[in-house]
């Protein structure tokens, strides 16, 4: 690990000579040396801006072996309509809605070079003539059964379309109605009621209408079970009619930094231009390919942002360490060279940043500095002696060298055990992160101590503790050793209190929470989940022909975990064999139902209609039973003696002129509706050919293959509902595939491998621990401070109410990694004080230790300012890991070490002034 001394029993020999002579080799030159790592940092830049690709696809990072990822890889290279761009638009009034995608849609397509394809309406022209197709059997039966239950009616009103034969007709079927309804055998629905729904509309546009105009409402369309207009057919609406979606083909381009992105740019532009001329109608851009690049945005400016205050949080920590400015500069300015090192390994052998990878800068600029921060301070320690500049730095390399270099294989190596994961994003973040840190600890072996050199030539030492400051006591470690039993016993407690807290720990399975707050993508997704019950993410499944596509949706629909199955079958429909022999057997009876010519309103014949009506309804009253029926009749009854008071007392010249309007358009409205039943009462099959473009790019594949796409009922973002929903889709289709199923997938391949990495750091650290300090006992003291430092990062956790996410999951690895040298350190300098004397802990030690502990603290802290919710989560573990492990190690370890063996009194070995020796130092003399 990274000692500030080291003794001889511990930290000398092959190792402390290799790198005494790297160093010697090293300030041989020192301006040489400077010159070639500011050229290789140069050139190894220069190739990485040109190089340096960045990986948006969360496919690039998830497990190439497991069959749930190629399949879906299969999927997307078979439907390559799969990733649209969604824009969700909401209005008051779902006409504004129409009109906002129209007007978008024109704008989009003026760039046919970006946008491939824009689809917000199926033109509902394709289909005239075989709507009522689309109908359930059991709907079209009922709507069969309605026109010929009204067949009198109809022809009566259609031969003579006024308002009194409407009234006429209708006082005949209320009667019919509740015959109907006395005499039932308890055959049909016993719950059924008389329904005067339409009577009462037509009674009361009739009343309002002579005194002013309003808007007409049609009786046909609930009369014959008609539930929607032309006005909305086609549309891709929700349910609820509140938002309507526009479906954006973007051409993607594969060079960029996001798949997507410049596509995403202008579509965005383009909604802020449109929105200018549609006040009060709201829209936004969401969508799986939106989702990633707003994500990977997102990461990329959080960790240009977190590296620069990582690199300010770093220069104060030092500032105060050193006590000025200089070494601090001369430190960072190391590390920014090593890092650019680090840029050109990344692009020569990885070749690109993942979401993963991008943050390496932040976490690295906290650790690379602890090597350089060891080495000043053990060098002003031989200052001190009074060795000079250059000697100093050899024997500073000899002795706190090895240990440096332990801490700085422990760094790497855990970062190296996110290798053996089964996920290339972590595995290529454990490389390229450990790979930097071995690169910084190289810098600070070499580029470090010639800038020393060159920078001391020109100035003295001031940027150096006092002369003795570096064996003083630290009092704070006295009172605590003074204390073990106190210190123990309040250890235990936190202890205790954190494993409790560990199973209070929930892990949060939600990929939107790991995206950036307040991001416009999630907010319109989480917006739709809401309101439409529909969302982005759906599971994917094939099937090889109509009959096979018609078996599999059927099963997949009948699951409980299921709410909809999308597919071409949305516009093929079944039964139409046995639909078209419905319609076949309706046919003459529509068909003899003719519309007469337009009539004048008879006010007088109108009134007489209204008065039998009006008589036939107080027979109906006193005859029916308590109940609901006679409740609507009582009602239908008093509100038509209300109009016939009104039409007695009203000029007859003007009642015509008012109702002529109404009567016009329950003429021409049950023309239309009789039209177009009439159109489709001999419809030919439709068939694949029939479907749009837009959607058979969508649900057939280039293979021939034919796509489902199938929504959770369940909320998949719980642990239990994406198991219940991926198990039972896994009943139907073994090989089912999609984001619910890589998730959930995912997760439990990320908790196992969190759980074998941090397994796996531990073991790995405990080997390097073992190997530097060479003393079973010390070593295993080590080991419990870092222990005890991890669990109580699980109870900070809890207490943070921070919870484990895809985003941290790796997060514990890096902490035991990152905070093993603490207690290293600490423990190589106690074993020099027990054997030569002096304080256990000195101040030099103490505060090499607590200094490096807040240059960590400051770079994976830096990581907190990311609007990325998953890299805020990252850093924020990492922070209080570090916390917790170097509080461990500077509170805890002290007293351990005291208390674990007996006083031995030794004699004080004295410190001996430097003398000038012939010819260089030698091992002896070092």
């Amino acid at each position: 690990m990274r000692s500030l001394v080291a003794t001889s029993g511990t930290a000398s020999g092959a190792s402390g000579r290799g790198l005494r002579l790297l160093v010697r080799l090293a300030c041989a030159r020192p301006l040489v040396t400077v010159l070639l790592g500011v050229l290789g940092a140069v050139a190894a830049l220069t190739y990485t801006v040109r190089q340096l690709g960045f990986v948006t696809s969360g496919r690039d990072l998830l497990p190439h072996g497991q069959p749930f990822v190629q399949r879906e890889q299969e999927y997307s290279d078979d439907f390559p309509r799969l990733d649209q761009l969604v824009v969700a638009v909401e209005a008051d009034d779902v006409a504004r809605s129409k009109a906002y995608a129209r007007r978008l849609a024109q704008e989009l397509r003026k760039d046919r070079d970006t946008f491939a394809h824009v689809t917000y309406r199926i033109d509902p022209g394709r289909f005239r003539g075989r709507e009522l197709l689309y109908l359930s059997r059991h709907d079209l039966a009922d709507l069969a059964d309605d026109v010929v239950d009204h067949r009198r009616f109809l022809t009566a009103f259609a031969a003579r379309p006024t308002l009194d034969e409407l009234v006429d007709g209708l006082r005949t079927e209320v009667v019919t109605a509740f015959v109907r309804n006395a005499f039932d055998l308890g055959l049909d629905d016993a719950d059924a009621n008389v329904d005067l729904g339409a009577a009462r509309d037509v009674l009361d546009q009739i009343s309002t209408r002579l005194d002013r105009r309003v808007p007409y409402r049609s009786p046909w369309r609930s009369l014959f079970s008609l539930k929607r207009g032309d006005g909305d057919a086609g549309y891709f609406l929700s349910d609820d009619e509140r938002l309507l979606f526009v479906l954006v083909e973007a051409r993607r381009e594969h060079g960029s930094f996001t798949a997507y992105r410049d596509a995403i740019g202008p579509l965005r532009a383009a909604m802020a231009r449109v929105q200018t001329e549609f006040p009060g109608v709201r829209a936004g851009l969401t969508g799986a390919p939106v989702l990633s690049n707003d994500q990977m945005a997102a990461a990329f400016r959080d960790s240009k942002r977190a590296t620069v205050l990582a690199f300010v949080l770093t220069f104060a920590v030092l500032a105060v360490a050193f006590r000025g400015r200089g070494m601090p500069i001369v430190l960072l300015a190391v590390l920014a060279l090593s890092l650019c090192w680090s840029l050109g390994i990344v692009t020569l052998v990885v070749g690109h940043l993942s979401i993963f990878s991008v943050m390496f800068l932040s976490i690295v600029v906290g650790l690379g500095t602890d090597y350089g921060v060891y080495l000043l301070l053990r060098n002003a320690e031989e200052i001190a002696l009074g060795r000079p500049a250059r000697e100093a730095l050899e024997v500073t390399a000899m002795r706190a060298g090895p240990g440096m270099l332990g801490g700085a294989l422990a760094a790497a190596g855990a970062f190296y055990v996110l290798m053996a994961t089964d996920f290339p994003g972590i595995q290529e973040l454990g490389f390229i992160s450990g790979t930097s840190v071995i690169v910084a600890w190289f810098a600070m072996m070499t580029l470090l101590p010639a800038l020393v050199l060159l920078v001391k030539s020109r100035r003295d030492a001031s940027d150096v503790p006092r002369r003795d400051g570096g064996h003083a006591r630290v009092r704070f470690v006295d009172a605590m050793t003074h204390r073990p039993r106190l210190v123990l016993a309040l250890a235990g407690v936190a202890t205790a209190l954190s494993v409790f807290a560990l199973h209070g720990v929930r892990f949060d399975y939600n990929l939107l929470n790991l995206q950036a707050r307040g991001t416009e993508s999630v907010d319109w997704e989480e917006r739709i989940l809401r309101a439409a019950g529909r969302s982005s993410f759906v599971a994917l499944s094939t099937a090889g022909s109509l009959d096979e596509l018609r078996e599999r949706a059927a099963a997949f629909e009948g699951l409980a975990s299921v709410s909809e199955v999308e597919s071409v079958l949305s516009l093929i429909p079944p039964e139409q064999a046995a639909k078209a022999q419905v319609l076949a057997e309706l046919a003459p009876v529509v068909e003899a139902v003719a519309v007469g010519p337009p009539e004048t309103v008879d006010a007088g014949r109108l009134l007489v209609a209204l008065r039998t009506l009006q008589r036939r309804l107080d027979l109906a009253a006193d005859e029916a039973p308590a109940g609901h029926d006679r409740d609507q009749v009582v009602s239908l009854r008093d509100q038509t003696a209300a109009l016939v008071r009104r039409l007695e007392r009203a000029d007859p010249a003007a009642v015509a002129p008012a109702l002529l309007p109404l009567q016009d358009r329950l003429r021409g409205d049950l023309a239309h509706t009789l039209r177009r039943l009439k159109q489709n009462l001999h419809p030919t099959p439709i068939a694949l050919d029939d479907v749009p473009p837009q959607l058979r790019r969508r649900f057939v594949g280039r293979s021939g293959r034919f796509l489902l796409q199938i929504q959770p009922k369940v909320d998949i973002w719980d642990r239990a509902g994406a198991e219940q929903f991926v198990g039972e889709l896994r009943t139907v289709d073994p090989d089912v595939t999609g984001t619910p199923v890589i998730g959930f997938e995912t997760t439990r391949y990320m908790e196992r491998a969190y759980k074998q990495g941090t397994l796996y750091a531990f073991l790995l650290v405990g080997v390097l621990t073992a190997l530097t300090i060479r003393r079973a006992r010390e070593t295993a003291l080590a080991m419990i401070a870092l222990g005890l430092g991890t669990l109580w990062t699980a109870g900070l956790m809890f207490l943070f109410g921070l919870p484990f996410n895809l985003g941290n999951l790796f997060g514990f690895p890096l902490v035991v990694g990152a905070g093993a040298e603490f207690g290293v350190n600490v423990v190589l300098r106690y074993v020099e004080g027990r054997e030569h004397g002096g304080p256990l802990l000195p101040r030099g030690t103490f505060l090499a230790v607590l200094f490096n502990g807040l240059t960590t603290v400051a770079g994976f802290g830096s990581l907190m300012i990311a609007a990325h919710r998953g890299i805020f989560g990252l850093g924020l573990l990492l922070t209080l890991g570090m916390i917790a492990t170097l509080g461990a190690s500077l509170i805890v370890l002290p007293v351990l070490l005291g208390w674990a063996e007996p006083r031995v009194t030794v004699e004080p070995t004295a410190v001996e002034q430097w003398r000038p020796a012939r010819g260089a130092v030698s091992d002896e003399a070092a």
